[in-house]
């Protein structure tokens, strides 16, 4: 399996794994042909699919959780959602067994480094935002030895981080145009908003409240919305302020493509550097996320390309790529398999 933009599809590839809108099935794994739905997928905000071919065989993508679970989240945040923006009311019943499905998934993969990215739709972005924001929250947090009683409540935290949004103007909220000053200040009310959503609510902890008003907070005073400094923040904000700009680097949004995991890690390293981010749990986050996921086209500094087909544990600059040689012409492929910490000679360049 490997990870695809549309525009290099083929019809020799197959699906690999399902698309949704919402909760909404649009194309089943292993449909066939998948160039003839280019157009469809382009119109919902899709741009890139998982896909299995003869040079991805054998590659498997491992993520944090199955997608029965990640479904099943999508079901309950959708829920609670949609009943806050119609009806004014916020219940988060459903909200202690995603959380239980969540944990359980990732303690049942001790070490794993996740390389999946879930593919959404744009109507979708603030829900598979959240949750993808409280998976990487949970891997910081297991990473750095929260008890189980903890990860709970910064899970909690971090699924309704972005909850303040629903009060947002859509409009701007989906503006594909660079914002104005003004925008931009509305934009960053979702922070107070998602705290007065939740301050009363008898079925959260202060602390899982706070995310939602601290998590675009900044170590070094240059956050929103109160310009709180160092351990003014709470712990459960600051983990969450790594994961929330790192999903938000590396997904497709309205206005600009998905960024690599590379690129999200130079940047998050150099906030970090900077002062603007905890430099711990930086690192805590790259320990459980892969810096060249499996199944991405990478190319050395050889001139040779590929595809990520293995992490090494402890050398994330060093995965194991299968080479794609293709200079006797597209008949004539070979295929071999090069680990490049036997190659130190070797760097990724793209």
């Amino acid at each position: 399996m490997r990870r695809i933009s549309l525009q290099d599809l083929n019809d020799t590839m197959i699906l690999a794994k399902p698309i949704y809108q919402g909760t909404r099935l649009i194309l089943e794994r292993d449909i066939t042909h998948l160039t003839r739905y280019i157009k469809q997928l382009e119109n919902i905000g899709i741009y890139s699919l998982y896909v299995k071919d003869s040079p991805s065989e054998d590659i498997s993508i491992p993520d944090a959780v199955s997608e029965e679970t990640r479904q099943r989240c999508m079901s309950a945040v959708s829920a609670i959602f949609d009943k806050l923006k119609t009806q004014g009311n916020l219940d988060i019943s459903q909200l202690d067994g995603v959380i239980e499905a969540i944990l359980d998934d990732i303690f049942s993969e001790k070490d794993i480094i996740c390389s999946l990215h879930h593919i959404a739709s744009i109507d979708d972005d603030t829900m598979v935002h959240c949750i993808n924001t409280t998976i990487y929250c949970i891997l910081i947090g297991k990473r750095r030895g929260l008890s189980t009683e903890d990860l709970t409540t910064l899970a909690k935290g971090a699924i309704l981080h972005d909850i303040g949004k629903v009060d947002l103007n859509e409009t701007i909220l989906l503006k594909a145009a660079s914002l104005t000053q003004e925008e931009y200040s509305h934009i960053k009310e979702h922070s107070s908003l998602g705290y007065a959503f939740l301050k009363n609510n008898k079925g959260l902890s202060d602390e899982a409240k706070l995310i939602a008003l601290q998590h675009h907070e900044r170590l070094d005073g240059s956050g929103y919305p109160k310009g709180l400094k160092g351990d003014e923040i709470h712990l459960f904000a600051r983990i969450t302020a790594v994961a929330d700009m790192f999903d938000a680097l590396t997904t497709a949004r309205c206005y600009r493509k998905s960024m690599s995991n590379h690129k999200a890690y130079d940047i998050l390293t150099d906030d970090a550097l900077k002062g603007k981010l905890d430099r711990k749990l930086v690192s805590c986050l790259f320990d459980h996320v892969a810096i060249y996921p499996n199944g991405i086209i990478v190319y050395l500094s050889d001139g040779t390309h590929g595809i990520v087909k293995h992490q090494n544990p402890g050398q994330p600059f060093r995965p194991i790529v299968r080479i794609i040689d293709d200079t006797n012409g597209i008949n004539n492929v070979t295929l071999f398999d090069l680990d490049l910490t036997e190659h130190p000679e070797l760097t990724i360049k793209a």
